[in-house]
């Protein structure tokens, strides 16, 4: 577990300068780096819906701890200047998200 924390705070020391929001996300699909057009999208009883959010969501680096539920096999440091919280703990929703580091 330390090397996880030594890990996140890496990260946030090398983007809090950058950026007023960092995140974690989880997906099934590859990352690239860079700007992200992708949108996610509203999940109402374990379902996803067609409803779009306006931005992409990402766990707050700094609640990874009670976090769960998120599921795909790449995960990426995503970073943004505007968010609003999420439905779930530490989710952010992040407007204009930008793709900083590949983590798997």
């Amino acid at each position: 577990m330390e090397l996880v924390q030594d890990r996140i705070e890496e990260i946030v020391d090398k983007y809090e300068l950058d950026y007023n929001y960092i995140g974690i996300r989880v997906q099934e699909e590859e990352f690239e780096l860079g700007s992200m057009d992708h949108v996610s999208k509203v999940w109402v009883d374990g379902d996803e819906t067609e409803e779009e959010l306006d931005g992409v969501c990402v766990v707050d680096i700094n609640k990874l701890s009670g976090a769960d539920g998120y599921f795909g096999d790449h995960v990426a440091v995503v970073c943004g200047d505007r968010a609003e919280y999420g439905q779930d703990f530490g989710e952010l929703i992040i407007s204009d998200a930008v793709v900083v580091e590949i983590l798997a």
